[in-house]
């Protein structure tokens, strides 16, 4: 847009979007990072099947069905954080209740087992990261 101000000609720059904010970017990190380890989990899990020997206690299908849902879980997050990337209102619906669930399910194994801690918090993290006003207020701009 120009204007004549006095005899001078002013361009004004065209607004644009600001860009992704920095806790939206930080939690797109976190979740591709949670995603892989839960991915990367799965192969332990098939490794160790094949390799180790079982909990006698733990039986095949219960193990290979962890299994599969560990390594369709963390291709799920993976997917889910490039599209949050992108500003899908949806990935951050869906991650933040993945989020708030596998916090939950590592609180009870932390209070129970002792165990698990940095994954319950790195899924809070990851979900509040999400809900913060900066990120609030980019969401709320995307069509």
């Amino acid at each position: 847009m120009t204007e004549r101000a006095g005899g001078r000609t002013t361009v004004t720059p065209p607004e644009e979007e600001p860009g992704r904010p920095g806790v939206v970017t930080a939690a797109v990190v976190l979740w591709i990072i949670l995603g892989v380890l839960m991915f990367g989990t799965a192969l332990l899990f098939g490794y160790g099947l094949l390799f180790g020997t079982p909990d006698p206690d733990t039986g095949l299908v219960a193990f290979v069905a962890a299994m599969i849902v560990l390594a369709a879980g963390g291709v799920g997050t993976v997917i889910s954080a490039r599209r949050l990337a992108g500003g899908s209102r949806a990935a951050r619906a869906g991650l933040t209740v993945l989020g708030a669930v596998l916090a939950l399910a590592g609180l009870v194994q932390v209070t129970f087992l002792g165990v698990g801690g940095v994954w319950f918090v790195a899924f809070v993290v990851g979900a509040v990261l999400l809900h913060l006003p900066a990120a609030r207020a980019w969401f709320g701009r995307r069509p």
